[in-house]
């Protein structure tokens, strides 16, 4: 069992392979979802909200890949 560590600002967490390719395709899917959500709403407010949680999620996949 191969275990990916991840540290940032005082805070540290420890995946198997398994729940690391658990992880990215839950937030993928979720992403994918958001984007769904950003092009339907009319509210810019919201647009933008959902738009931030989107990038969010981006930084998360993309640190997760790594």
């Amino acid at each position: 069992m191969v275990t990916t560590s991840t540290a940032a600002a005082g805070f540290a967490l420890s995946l198997t392979d398994e729940e690391r390719t658990f992880l990215l395709n839950f937030l993928e899917s979720a992403m994918r979802d958001k984007l769904v959500e950003a092009h339907r709403t009319d509210a810019p407010g919201y647009r933008a909200f959902v738009e931030r949680e989107v990038a969010i999620m981006q930084g998360l996949i993309d640190r997760l890949r790594r």
